[in-house]
This record gives C-alpha cells, structure tokens and sequence, in this order.
C-alpha cells in the first residue's frame, strides 16, 4: 500500500523517517507530499478530470505541460509513483489554506485521510480545539480569545490577574507561547503579538511546580502510549522542542478516558492529548495535536510508536477500500 504524508519536511525530519521504516517493515511504503509543490485542478472534476499536478520538476511534471486524463491520471503524473492509496495530513497546526484545500481535493477523490478534515480543522486552532472539548464536557484551562488590546486587559481580570499564558492559536511545539507577569508584559505582548485578524488565547497560569504535566496519544480510540513531561530549569513550557524532559507515564484511568474521550470530541483517530492537573485537582486537557511528534514518547517508553501509526492507518485504508467495493 502507498500510503502518502502531507509535509513540508523530508525522510530526515524524525516523524517522516520513522513512519518510513515502519512502513517498509510492514512491506507498505512512504511517499512525502509537499502541498506547496502541488496546483489544484478542478477542471471537470465532476466528470473524473480534475485532480492535481504539480509545479516542479521533483515531482515529475514536465514543465510547461498539462496533464490530461481522469483524476488517477493527474495525480500520478504530479506525484512520484502510483496514486496514494490514504493520506496522512502531518504539516502541524501552522498549516496554510492552501493545505486544507489540497485535503479536499483528496476527499473528493475519494482518498481516504487519516486524520480526516473535520478534525485537522479543529485541532489546527487552539481556542476551537478548547470550545470542541468545553462543549463535549472535557476539563479545559479558563480561557478567553481576543482580537484587540482592551479586551486583553478584560480577558486578564475575568482570569483573576497576572500571571496568564498567552498563545498564538496556531502555534507549534511551545513556539508563540509566553507567560505575562504584569502589566508592562502585558502592553509589550499585545504591541508584538496581537494581531487583529489571526487573535490570541489567554489562559490561566497553572505554576509549574503545582501541577503535573502529561502527554498521552492516542490511536483509534485508545491510548498507545504516555509520558509524563517537566520544564526545563527557568521554564514553564514543558514541550520536548523546549528542552522539556519525559519520564514513561501510566496515567490513572481518569486521564486515559479523558484523552480518548477528548481525542473523540475533537473527531480524530490520531492525537497528542496535552493533560495538566493540580495538585489535588481535576486533570484539564491544554492541547490537542493531530500531527504529533513521538521521538521522545518513543524514548521514553520505549514502544514502537511509529508502527501504531502505521498499522492503524493501514487499518482505515483497507476499510475503505472494502466499503468501495460493489456488493456481491
């Protein structure tokens, strides 16, 4: 099976060469999609044309040419190889419009995606990500999104004061989080980082020798593996990017059908649940990422994470193909 991943990055980037390895061992193979290298065709895609081609060179159009032929015929000539068979989207929250448009044209070409839109919709936005789960019942940190600097100082006194976490909403590994310890930070924060059309999460400050911290993934709606996360020395993010450190983790059954329940809510199969409790408090769920990284929840626990990934989306895939298929 040809089993694609959505990606800006090469085999060298961990996730990429590790789901490689696995997907060869299972005798299946990669092929990395790098959407910025792909044009949208919608010409007669009603009638089985429209599809994709490409750009460059890499991914074998010639240049100055057209492809011509069904949709199976457009990808192939674009992408290198045969048509993927499903498609991971793994480009991470920051992900562009362009992206979600190249997902749907993989929808409605009947490629199956693993996650599927709705939820990389979703999980790409903090705040939507807090107002699926708030919705579903799911413990979230208080939280307010603004999109101008009176309503920053509104949100700060609904949260009971400095300190708070400020957040991009489209932020990545810890990247575009800070914490604001008065007002002078406050002012600073809103004159560098507000952007009024994009906006920003502000959320109550959990003290970091206050609360545990865990990351739990789950994949098709059970935990394949936890770990327990701690900040670097003079730090409150506790992202491995950040130079947090993880510890293997069995989280109490309260967490675990929490981040599966979460990961639920949030209509993915695959998910990176970000968990945080109080001491002698209620876990709340923080982050949910349906493109998350595993090198140090590999390290960590020492379990082949990469082969979870790639039998659960093989598993999709052939359930797919079977639904296709004419009754007998």
């Amino acid at each position: 099976m040809n089993i694609g991943i959505l990606t800006v990055h090469g085999f060298g980037f961990h996730p990429n060469g590790r789901l490689q390895t696995a997907a060869e061992t299972a005798g299946h193979r990669i092929q990395l999609i790098n959407p910025y290298q792909l044009i949208c065709s919608l010409e007669k895609l009603h009638s089985g044309m429209g599809g994709l081609f490409s750009d460059s060179r890499s991914f074998g159009a010639m240049p100055g040419t057209k492809p011509t032929g069904n949709s199976d015929d457009l990808l192939k000539s674009s992408i290198p190889g045969d048509l993927p068979d499903v498609v991971m989207p793994r480009q991470g929250s920051p992900m562009g419009e362009y992206g979600f448009v190249l997902l749907r044209q993989f929808q409605a070409m009947g490629i199956p995606l693993v996650n599927a839109l709705e939820g990389v919709t979703i999980a790409r936005h903090q705040f939507i990500t807090l107002q699926t789960l708030s919705a579903a019942g799911i413990q979230v940190p208080d939280s307010c999104f603004v999109t101008r600097s009176d309503s920053f100082f509104a949100a700060v006194d609904q949260l009971g004061g400095y300190p708070v976490i400020v957040k991009q909403p489209f932020g990545l590994g810890g990247d575009g989080v800070v914490k604001i310890d008065d007002k002078s930070g406050a002012k600073a924060c809103v004159a560098n980082m507000l952007d009024p059309v994009k906006g920003l999460v502000v959320q109550r400050f959990f003290l970091p020798k206050a609360r545990v911290d865990a990351r739990i993934l789950v994949i098709g709606g059970r935990v394949a593996g936890a770990m327990q996360l701690t900040p670097a020395p003079n730090d409150f993010r506790t992202n491995i990017h950040q130079q947090g450190s993880a510890s293997a983790f069995d989280p109490p059954k309260a967490w675990s059908d929490m981040a599966v329940s979460a990961a639920r809510a949030c209509s993915l199969d695959i998910a990176g649940i970000d968990m945080m409790v109080e001491k002698g408090g209620l876990p709340h769920v923080v982050e949910v990422n349906y493109s998350p990284g595993f090198r140090g929840l590999e390290a960590a626990t020492g379990k082949d994470i990469a082969q979870k990934i790639i039998a659960h989306v093989l598993s999709v895939a052939e359930t797919c193909s079977l639904d296709k298929r004419e009754p007998v």
